[in-house]
C-alpha cells in the first residue's frame, strides 16, 4: 500500500499491506528509490555509505558521514546514476501489487 502526506505531496511512501513494514520512499519524478536496508539479511544489504537529510538529529552513530542536508557530491552522484540510466524515471505503480520479477 501506499501513502502520500497529502495528495500533492511529491513523496510517496509504500509499504507491505500484510504486515505495515516501509519498503521504500519514492520521489515524484525522481530516478531512485530510497529503500529501508534493515530489511534485508546484513550480508544481503548494499553498503550504505552516508545518512543523508539528518536534519539536528545528533544521536545517530559516527560511523558513516551524517549530512544534515544534500551534500554537492550526492547530487553528482545522483546525476551520474541518471546519465547511465539514459536520462528515464522509471515507474511504479501507485496502488495494487508490485510486479516482482520470477513471481
Amino acid at each position: 500500500m501506499s501513502h502520500r502526506l497529502t495528495d500533492g505531496a511529491g513523496t510517496r511512501r509504500v509499504a507491505a499491506s500484510c504486515c505495515n513494514t516501509p519498503v521504500f520512499l519514492e520521489m515524484k519524478g525522481g530516478h531512485w528509490l530510497s529503500l529501508y536496508a534493515a530489511l534485508w539479511p546484513k550480508a544481503d544489504r548494499p553498503v550504505v555509505e552516508l545518512r543523508t537529510m539528518i536534519g539536528e538529529r545528533d544521536d545517530l552513530p559516527r560511523d558513516l558521514p551524517n549530512l544534515k542536508t544534500h551534500s554537492i557530491g550526492f547530487y553528482g552522484r545522483l546525476f551520474g546514476a541518471w546519465v547511465r540510466m539514459g536520462f528515464r524515471n522509471p515507474r511504479f505503480p501507485d496502488s495494487g501489487e508490485l510486479p516482482l520479477e520470477g513471481g
